[in-house]
């Protein structure tokens, strides 16, 4: 799953896609063009270099992905049990783990691996399924990209990779948390998390 989630989250970190592509799989094809040259970009290939690498793709990322809507899904019914201070500070280090935690294991493990862009499924006007393959390691692994449009631009709010959603898979773990801990206490759980992520790095 997390090696998966791994390939999946280059849809998301990149360069923001032309203008003209209105389509959400146009979007998310020029995106992976754009994430994966700069994955390949030779000045970012030396180790003093990828801090630099990590700092433009989260940058860039929270233009792709909406990382508010992703985080009020996770919480479900326990975000309304958040203040609205509690929600932005939720929201700001969420975002921040989760950049750090995926795009250091991008970083490590991107062998030029493929995606394949196959169809797209509108649910109404607002919502959008673009279906992909990740070939990892010579396998194709299936990926539902689940897309919403807001203010004329499509983002990402859900990865679905083998049928196993990312909001779902996260709103168990926050779940746990939840019966020994308040909002304050989860907030201060990932921003240690965050602290261990920059040890590593």
């Amino acid at each position: 799953m997390k090696k998966s989630l791994l390939l999946c989250f280059l849809i998301l970190f990149a360069i923001p896609p032309l203008a003209h592509a209105q389509e959400p799989i146009d979007i998310l094809e020029q995106t992976v063009k754009r994430g994966i040259a700069l994955l390949k970009d030779p000045q970012y290939q030396v180790a003093s270099k990828k801090e630099e690498q990590q700092e433009l793709l989260c940058h860039t990322a929270a233009q792709v992905f909406d990382f508010r809507e992703f985080s009020r899904r996770v919480l479900s019914v326990k975000w309304h049990s958040f203040t609205p201070e509690q929600r932005k500070e939720f929201v700001e280090v969420f975002s921040e783990f989760l950049c750090k935690y995926y795009i250091s294991r991008i970083q490590e493990r991107y062998k030029d691996e493929k995606v394949i862009f196959l169809s797209q499924h509108f649910v109404g006007n607002r919502i959008a399924f673009v279906r992909v393959n990740v070939l990892w390691k010579g396998v194709e692994v299936p990926v539902e990209v689940r897309m919403l449009k807001r203010n004329a631009t499509w983002k990402v709010y859900d990865l679905v990779i083998l049928g196993i959603s990312g909001v779902k898979n996260y709103r168990a773990q926050f779940q746990a948390l939840f019966r020994n801990d308040s909002p304050s206490q989860v907030i201060g759980r990932i921003r240690q998390r965050i602290k261990q992520e920059e040890r590593k790095g």
